[in-house]
């Protein structure tokens, strides 16, 4: 595959997740499961200078069992702080909240396709099919329901998925690096 096709067809890839995500995000009116309406809650809260308190209560087992509660007693706050920068530029709409999710979302096919790509460059397929084995992991990985309806949702589940496919890319790369005996 040249540098050129490569190029070609990672933005294929993002164009096409982007897209399906783009769709599919305005769907979702409002967070559920009850973590993501917790990130979204504590976001809102913050940027309308309440700071970082929840107004539920989540868990009987973490004291003060008060309102409105500080924040992240179990969660971490990483989606948190992740939906603060849309929410300060255009409102505290959920549809902001989900936009660092569908651009991390769409990343990760495009991570997949990377990945698919030095799989079968390792595995030693042929430089004819090595192209389409990596462009069809991406386009799947780009319309998947799965990860498309992760990439609407106010949570970490699409981070850490990228950032595991990320992690995986990069510990191959550093491999490629350490000497064999």
């Amino acid at each position: 595959m040249t540098r050129r096709e490569a190029w070609g067809s990672a933005l294929l890839v993002f164009v096409v997740a982007l897209v399906m995500r783009a769709i599919i995000a305005p769907q979702i009116v409002f967070p559920k499961p009850e973590d993501t309406a917790y990130y979204f809650g504590v976001a809102r809260n913050v940027i309308e200078g309440r700071g970082f308190v929840t107004d539920a209560l989540w868990s009987y087992a973490t004291e003060p069992l008060i309102f409105p509660k500080p924040a992240f007693e179990i969660w971490l706050p990483l989606p948190t702080l992740l939906i603060l920068g849309p929410m300060a530029l255009f409102g505290t709409t959920y549809a902001a909240a989900q936009l660092p999710f569908i651009l991390i979302g769409s990343l990760v096919p495009v991570l997949a396709w990377r990945l698919a790509a030095d799989v079968a460059i390792e595995r030693g397929v042929a430089r004819n099919r090595l192209h389409a084995i990596a462009l069809g992991t991406g386009l799947t990985c780009a319309v998947y329901l799965h990860l498309v309806l992760f990439s609407a949702l106010t949570d970490s589940t699409i981070v850490f998925g990228a950032l595991a496919i990320a992690a995986a890319l990069l510990m191959t790369r550093e491999l490629a690096l350490v000497p064999t005996r």
